[in-house]
């Protein structure tokens, strides 16, 4: 997958959608969307300078994706303790459209 970091205040990264994304239903999979805000959550750890990876995760989608649209991710952090951190994604579409969000528990390994 040709993920690719776009920005890094806000942290944010994005994907365009392929044909080997459809699901059952001619959209993308909502997996797909799920591991797109995976991927901001962990290169987002790794910029940090820290070693984690995810304790917990819950997502949210609010609308489908249709193959060749652009996924933006935009991280959000929460809160960054020793152990646990705890991160919020938006994904977005090209107009802005909110497509999914998520939160992400972190534990760090360092």
């Amino acid at each position: 997958m040709d993920i690719r970091t776009i920005s890094e205040n806000p942290f944010s990264l994005e994907y365009t959608t392929q044909g080997d994304d459809k699901n059952i239903n001619g959209t993308v999979h909502g997996g797909i969307l799920f591991y797109v805000c995976d991927e901001a959550i962990g290169r987002y750890v790794k910029h940090i300078g820290r070693v984690g990876a995810a304790a917990d995760a819950n997502i949210h989608y609010y609308r489908p994706v249709q193959i060749g649209q652009k996924i933006t991710a935009v991280l959000h952090e929460r809160k960054v303790g020793k152990k646990l951190g705890i991160f919020f994604v938006e994904a977005k579409d090209e107009g802005g459209k909110l497509l999914a969000d998520s939160l992400f528990t972190v534990a760090f390994l360092d």
